[in-house]
């Protein structure tokens, strides 16, 4: 149905309900800012290698998505933190582009517009907030994985 994103194989958190809400959020965000966005590999001015979720074919746009459903936890919020680094990396050296971190839950959301340091840090360094609203189904696939996904430290070997 999205033929044109690539579905890429994840690490261990990540689902093929997530990688498939992504593309659907990075839609939503093309119709909100009017540019046609897609996923892109870019070289950063040192030369280091950037995958970024979301990219307009100008380079005037650039989005990471978070596809979770809920309030964030710990190392959610922290993945959120480094996306914005990323973003904020990007943005220093294209310094005219429009930087955006999409949600795909306003609860997800939440950790980035109210009073956390991470709000104020994205505020301050002009990097926008979206959520887009995923249909029914695709939000009950993603909090099904969600469920399946918590991860526990494994026991110690012989223990």
């Amino acid at each position: 149905m999205y033929s044109r994103y690539r579905l890429p194989m994840g690490h261990q958190s990540d689902s093929l309900e997530q990688r498939t809400a992504e593309p659907l959020i990075l839609d939503g965000v093309s119709r909100i800012s009017g540019v046609e966005l897609a996923p892109r590999s870019l070289r950063l001015d040192g030369g280091a290698r950037i995958d970024v979720d979301g990219v307009a074919p100008d380079e005037s746009v650039f989005v990471e998505i978070f596809a979770h459903q809920g309030r964030l936890k710990g190392a959610q919020f922290h993945k959120v933190a480094r996306d914005a680094l990323k973003l904020i990396t990007l943005g220093h050296s294209r310094a005219a582009s429009k930087l955006i971190i999409a949600f795909g839950n306003q609860d997800a959301a939440a950790c980035v517009t109210g009073a956390s340091w991470l709000a104020e840090a994205l505020s301050s360094w002009g990097i926008d907030v979206l959520v887009v609203e995923l249909d029914d189904a695709v939000r009950a696939g993603l909090r099904d994985a969600q469920v399946r996904q918590v991860m526990i430290n494994p026991p110690p070997p012989g223990g």
